[in-house]
């Protein structure tokens, strides 16, 4: 049985890594750590470590000049996704973090077909109409009038969504072109050298505002060679012995299983009120919803 499923079970793993991407920021967030110090740490080891196994594993890192600054162009947005995401956690907690992640579907549906001139799904419109019920619920909550703090990550999830949706079409064309191995390389390269100057100008990439303890550096390890580096190969390993659908379907829990990690570690910290938890299934509702949608499409051609 487990053998049969091998696979699945692998997928599931890889997507509870990720969702420990955000417990782990908490855990950085409280020691002391910023988020653009995170996303800065993450990028750096999860790019060393990727070279590493490209080294390994592949002859080649070249790709033409064109690709090379689209994929370090592309990476400057993982880094921003990834610092709005961290901050976003840091000013509310992780489970609003990721319930308002989830609403990188709802951005897809309108990025896409403006990169990649795909045609739009009105069908999309009725699931885009259900995340934003399902927004107002969550911040029509009296916790976030009193809290000014959640609004804000609220903001910060939003644009970290947008973001994601944004690189993730991108790497939908990007793909094409190239090893999605080089792709992430490139990016994470793009996204660490795009925050190093920033760091240099604003004065803040000095050894005293960069140090971190022993604490801080097992959990950027583990941010960024297992939760970066090690996850992305084993999403794409996977996918060679399950459909494509499947995948996606599955990748749509991160949030649940995110949400049930913060419970069991913050405890308090991450107990909501009833109108978050109605909100937060509308919104997972209509993701499964249109991945419905999708099957169903997908069936009819």
């Amino acid at each position: 049985m487990i053998k049969k499923y091998q696979h699945h079970l692998l997928l599931h793993f890889t997507i509870l890594i990720w969702g420990l991407t955000g417990v782990i920021g908490r855990f950085l967030n409280n020691s002391g750590l910023e988020s653009q110090h995170i996303v800065f740490w993450r990028m750096l080891i999860g790019w060393l470590s990727l070279m590493i196994y490209i080294l390994l594993t592949m002859k080649t890192l070249a790709v033409n000049k064109k690709v090379f600054f689209q994929l370090l162009g592309n990476g400057v947005l993982v880094a921003l996704h990834w610092y709005f995401f961290f901050e976003a956690i840091a000013r509310s907690n992780v489970s609003v973090a990721l319930v308002f992640m989830s609403t990188t579907a709802l951005f897809t549906s309108f990025v896409e077909p403006i990169i990649t001139s795909k045609k739009f799904n009105p069908k999309e419109l009725i699931t885009s109409v259900l995340v934003i019920i399902g927004i107002i619920v969550i911040v029509n909550d009296l916790t976030y009038l009193n809290n000014n703090d959640y609004f804000i990550g609220v903001i910060y999830s939003l644009i970290s969504a947008l973001l994601a949706a944004l690189f993730s079409v991108i790497n939908s064309v990007l793909v094409k072109k190239c090893h999605s191995a080089i792709i992430s390389f490139y990016e994470l390269l793009g996204g660490f050298l795009i925050l190093s100057v920033i760091f240099f100008f604003s004065g803040e990439l000095t050894i005293e505002e960069l140090s971190i303890n022993s604490y801080q550096l097992s959990w950027l390890l583990f941010l960024g060679v297992i939760c970066t580096s090690f996850a992305f190969l084993m999403g794409v390993y996977v996918m060679k012995f399950i459909p494509a659908y499947t995948v996606n379907l599955s990748v749509n829990l991160e949030p649940i299983y995110a949400i049930i990690l913060a419970l069991l570690f913050f405890r308090n910290e991450e107990l909501m009120s009833y109108n978050f938890y109605i909100g937060a299934i509308i919104i997972l509702g209509s993701i499964l919803l249109n991945a419905f949608f999708k099957k169903q499409k997908k069936r009819a051609t």
